[in-house]
């Protein structure tokens, strides 16, 4: 049966090259546009797909299919001209789920840490030769794309709440690794209410099919659903943690550098040591969570624990990109929880050496709801640069902008005015980045925060790092 052509609106977000990826490794003939080029353009085109930059009616002229974004406005002229031409047109992710077809779906949800417990559960099903399908929401050398179509029975999915289309999500087994409050735009589906979204979370855990279910049981609001999910009957449920009682928890933990160690028990009897390439107490959470699914597969517990030790991590989560004179850090933290997790973990990995924080906020939504959390995760620092906001196509808001931060930063004292910099616009990115040279001491860190265009900026800062030392 010959496969339809696709064409994929938004094709250059993160989620969306995954499914282009993923299309083209099922033979599907592919197209795609976004409104700006982008890294991932030149591999996919490799792989057969065509794409166009710029949004235009007659990018869609000979397709069968449109998938769009989320991202993607209904006055798309792409959105519009499909619907004249009465082309069959998907969301992204229900898209996703029709792919994916009689594959047994494990799903990942939570606010902080599924990206990489989603990486570390496919680590493990591949190693154990199950040959997952994999979709996540970042990168890694297994997964340069984000994505790997491949035989097996299971398909390890990322999902997403923000637009609360993880709720579609037909669920074999679900992990949720915690639940904090992002997400909470006044005008989006969870009205600027918390409780909205822990409801969502709540209704998510009762989906699975069935009913196999991983909770972080240091989670409170996860510790009071898990307790509900399991007197429940038709429930199978799971749970990890460190600092409350679960199945899975771990005791004895030592952090060194870019590793930890840690003894793993399950139901009180020791299992064995949980070794990790990568730091913090996080990636322990992150690492129990995918444990626990694979025991529900039937992984044996030492070959899990054997797999994670040469677990490599994923790009954009700590990511040490130069280790020299200097220390160059990426990470993607965007939420404050996040921001004061990758500065603790600056902190440990890198004892006694100055801190600089370069933080670009993202989403106007987000700043104007957690700004003063937002000057409370600074703290650690010891000197932050603070960028304009990242607007991730958002339309702004009224008296929202990194300033807010910055004055709510001056009046709660978090950090004295001289250890602030407040970058009104990075128009001339050179003489940014040259401004936060001059401020180097030897052995200083430099730790660059934001999902979005600050991605961008670390290696840039290297290259004239370079330079710079090359003349003296």
């Amino acid at each position: 049966m010959k496969k339809k052509r696709i064409h994929l609106i938004g094709i250059g977000g993160a989620g969306m090259t995954a499914l282009a990826n993923l299309l083209l490794e099922k033979g599907y003939s592919l197209t795609g546009s976004d409104k700006n080029d982008f890294v991932a353009r030149k591999i996919l085109e490799k792989k057969g797909a065509k794409i166009y930059i710029n949004h235009k009616a007659n990018n869609i002229k000979k397709v069968e299919i449109v998938v769009y974004s989320s991202a993607i406005l209904a006055n798309n002229i792409e959105i519009k001209t499909a619907q004249r031409m009465n082309v069959p047109s998907f969301n992204r992710f229900d898209f996703l789920i029709d792919i994916l077809g009689k594959k047994k779906i494990i799903s990942i949800a939570g606010t902080h840490g599924k990206s990489t417990t989603t990486a570390m559960l496919a680590h493990i099903l591949k190693k154990a030769k199950l040959n997952p399908t994999v979709y996540l929401g970042a990168k890694n050398k297994t997964y340069p794309l984000g994505s790997k179509w491949e035989s097996g029975k299971y398909a390890v999915l990322e999902t997403d709440e923000h637009d609360k289309s993880f709720l579609k999500t037909p669920s074999f087994l679900s992990i949720i690794t915690n639940v904090d409050n992002d997400h909470l735009d006044i005008n989006g589906p969870y009205q600027g209410k918390f409780s909205l979204l822990k409801k969502a979370f709540k209704d998510f855990s009762q989906n699975n099919r069935t009913k196999f279910i991983v909770f972080n049981n240091d989670d409170s609001f996860l510790r009071k659903v898990a307790k509900e999910s399991k007197n429940s009957r038709k429930n199978k449920v799971f749970t990890f943690g460190i600092d409350n009682k679960a199945d899975f928890f771990v005791k004895n933990i030592d952090y060194k550098g870019m590793k930890t160690f840690s003894d793993l028990f399950l139901n009180n009897k020791f299992q064995g040591r949980l070794e990790l390439s990568l730091p913090e107490k996080e990636n322990i959470y992150n690492a129990l969570g995918a444990i626990a699914a694979s025991q529900i597969l039937r992984i044996p517990l030492k070959d899990c624990l054997r797999y994670l030790k040469i677990f490599g991590g994923i790009k954009r989560r700590f990511s040490i990109l130069y280790n020299k004179k200097i220390a160059v850090v990426d990470d993607y933290a965007h939420h404050p929880t996040e921001i004061k997790t990758s500065l603790r973990m600056a902190r440990n990995v890198f004892p006694k050496r100055r801190v600089i924080l370069i933080l670009q906020p993202h989403r106007y939504s987000r700043v104007s709801l957690l700004y003063k959390d937002y000057a409370f995760a600074v703290k650690n620092s010891d000197i932050l640069f603070l960028l304009p906001i990242d607007s991730a196509g958002e339309k702004s808001i009224k008296g929202v902008n990194s300033k807010k931060i910055y004055k709510e930063i001056l009046k709660t004292k978090s950090l004295s005015k001289n250890k602030v910099h407040f970058i009104e616009n990075t128009k001339n990115e050179e003489s940014f980045l040259k401004d936060l040279l001059k401020l180097k001491k030897r052995n200083d860190v430099f730790l660059f925060t934001g999902p979005g265009k600050i991605a961008n900026i670390p290696p840039k800062f290297i290259h004239l790092f370079r330079k710079y030392e090359k003349r003296f």
